[in-house]
């Protein structure tokens, strides 16, 4: 289901967004019950009730993004669909995505980045060596507009961030000691967006110049970037392709992460934001950062550039449509 906060939701949300402009009839059928303004999905959607398969209109694409409902569902959503898209948001398969891939109910597999691709095609291949099966990249489209570039910020004070769901692996354990270690020559501030119980129990207690927010409702993601001169992001996972590296680009706020997963793909070292490989990098950059804001600006500058060219409208475009164009040749 399409959401303004998080992952595949967020994702799923701006690629609608994308196939609008292409005036193609969109139907979206929830697999758990979740709230979402329809003001947000505009012309040409329709949405359906919970799990109900049965309206899929005969002979159609059917695309998920990174849903193990929809995977357990695939047996009924295979008889209506003609040919269905999965797209894998993550760097591992879930136990559902093998069992698809095994039984031959998915016609295409989708990945945002050519590393993930190349992991786990050959685990996928091994279940199932049925040529018939597609695997490809695609560029996902990130619409930059929903996420205002912030010029000026505030002089008086450093603020760096961390925002994501609350899930402990999102967080890293050594999270307050970067946060207390890096220098600044004002006064240090930190906002925490995506913060609960469960997040606690990994970082353990926040200190008091640390403000945390439960989720969007609390704080909006523009606020968030808005009040953030950085994104200080230790994690114990590795992401995929994430999302939260165009809003930040986007934003200005700039992006001190861990590399690997997609921040490599995503991020130019020194150029676009910064790739940590332990906890003395992540202390080391943020200093940089706040001791440094001319070339803080100059960093959130280049990046605003990078994240357009690697989400922007007119190559997400073309790649969806080759999709698109691959389906119909293959449904014939």
């Amino acid at each position: 289901m399409p959401s303004l906060y998080g992952g595949a939701g967020s994702e799923l949300f701006h690629q609608i967004k994308l196939w609008q402009q292409c005036s193609l009839p969109l139907h979206i059928i929830p697999t758990h019950p979740v709230e979402f303004d329809q003001k947000y999905l505009a012309h040409g959607c329709t949405l359906h009730a919970l799990n109900d398969w049965a309206s899929i209109p005969s002979s159609s694409l059917v695309i998920s993004f990174c849903n193990r409902d929809f995977l357990r569902n695939l047996a009924a959503i295979r008889q209506r669909a003609q040919y269905v898209i999965y797209v894998n948001c993550m760097a591992w398969l879930y136990p559902e995505e093998k069992e698809a891939m095994r039984h031959g109910l998915v016609d295409c597999f989708l990945y945002q980045n050519e590393k993930v691709l190349n992991t786990l095609v050959p685990q996928l291949r091994r279940l199932n060596p049925n040529p018939r099966i597609q695997f490809r990249t695609f560029v996902p489209y990130f619409d930059s507009s929903l996420f205002p570039f912030v010029d000026h910020r505030p002089s008086d004070f450093f603020c760096a961030g961390h925002i994501s769901r609350q899930e402990p692996e999102k967080f890293a354990v050594d999270t307050w000691r970067i946060y207390e270690s890096f220098s600044s020559p004002v006064a240090k501030k930190a906002c925490f967006l995506g913060y609960d119980r469960r997040s606690r129990s990994k970082t353990g207690p926040p200190p008091e110049w640390v403000q945390t927010y439960l989720d969007e409702q609390d704080l909006s993601q523009q606020d968030f970037y808005r009040s953030c001169h950085v994104v200080l992001q230790p994690t114990d996972t590795v992401e995929n392709w994430p999302r939260i590296g165009f809003e930040a680009m986007a934003s200005g706020s700039v992006l001190i992460v861990d590399k690997r997963g997609g921040w490599e793909q995503m991020i130019e070292h020194g150029k676009t934001g910064w790739l940590c490989e332990n906890a003395a990098d992540f202390i080391a950059y943020a200093s940089k950062m706040a001791w440094e804001p001319r070339c803080r600006e100059d960093m959130a500058g280049a990046a605003r550039e990078r994240g357009s060219a690697l989400g922007g409208l007119s190559a997400s475009l073309e790649s969806w449509k080759e999709v698109f164009y691959e389906a119909s040749c293959l449904c014939g």
